[in-house]
Formats: structure tokens, sequence, C-alpha cells
């Protein structure tokens, strides 16, 4: 009997050749990917973690390209959670949104009501998204190495 190894979530990206997709000066991939390491840095859970790095694959308000609309797919790769986040994160109303409380309103005028806890997995998200934009990946590369260094 095979049993298929699951994906690594960053090699998944690459098969949705999020490499090859520009997001800036750089690609989405490396966004991501920086997103990602912001949120490891900051010792949030693994599954945020993955959320960060799919946090716009379906697009979102401030990006718009839709690299894949197959959720089933993306929960088999991140988990179910961390695609829950993803969905909400890529279907919200941003920025304005984190200032709703638990209502998180949506883009196309639904909304969906978070816990808490949620809630601060997606604001936190956003701030690794927002840190990573602003600070570029030099900043990110280079914190990401001293803090593993003090590990």
């Amino acid at each position: 009997m095979q049993y298929l190894k699951p994906m690594n979530p960053r090699e998944y990206l690459i098969k949705l050749e999020a490499n090859k997709i520009p997001h800036g000066d750089r690609t989405l991939y490396e966004h991501l990917c920086n997103t990602e390491d912001i949120l490891r840095i900051a010792r949030l859970p693994e599954e945020v973690q993955k959320a960060g790095l799919y946090h716009s694959i379906y697009g979102t308000s401030a990006f718009e390209h839709q690299t894949t609309s197959d959720r089933e797919s993306i929960k088999k790769v991140i988990g179910e959670y961390a695609e829950y986040l993803v969905w909400i994160f890529c279907n919200a109303n941003r920025p304005f949104c984190w200032f709703c409380a638990n209502t998180i309103p949506f883009r196309n005028s639904n909304s969906v009501n978070v816990s808490n806890e949620e809630l601060f997995h997606l604001r936190m998200i956003e701030a690794a998204n927002l840190i990573d934009q602003q600070s570029g990946a030099d900043f990110v590369t280079a914190f990401t190495i001293e803090g593993m260094k003090n590990d």
C-alpha cells in the first residue's frame, strides 16, 4: 500500500507558480514566505504561520490576483484552521475590518463572526503582512537569522 506524503506548503506555492507572480518589486512567493517567517519569529502557532504563508492566495482587497480558488486542496496542504483564516483574510474588507470587533465585514457586504483568538490571529497575519511590505525582505531575512542564533 502506498501512502501519499503531504505536500510541503512552500513547494505547493511553487506548484501554483507563486514564484512567478509579481508582488511589488518581488514575487508573491517571496512575500508569502517572509510573512510566514515574521509569524514564526513572533512565536505564533504553526497553523497561524501557515495561514500567513497563504494569506493572499485567493486574492485580497489590496492584492486582487487569485492564485487559486481550490479551498479543499489548500486545506490538505496547510490544514483546516489555517485555511479558514486565509479564507477570512482574503474576503475581509481590509484594513477597516480589524476594528469591527468580532464581526468581520467582507468585500461582498457579507460578514463572519470570529472568536477573540481568531481575531487576534487575523490581526497578527495583517501585522506580519504589513511589516514585510514596509521593512522589505532584507530586514526580515536578517532578523530571522539573528533570531535563530538566539534560540
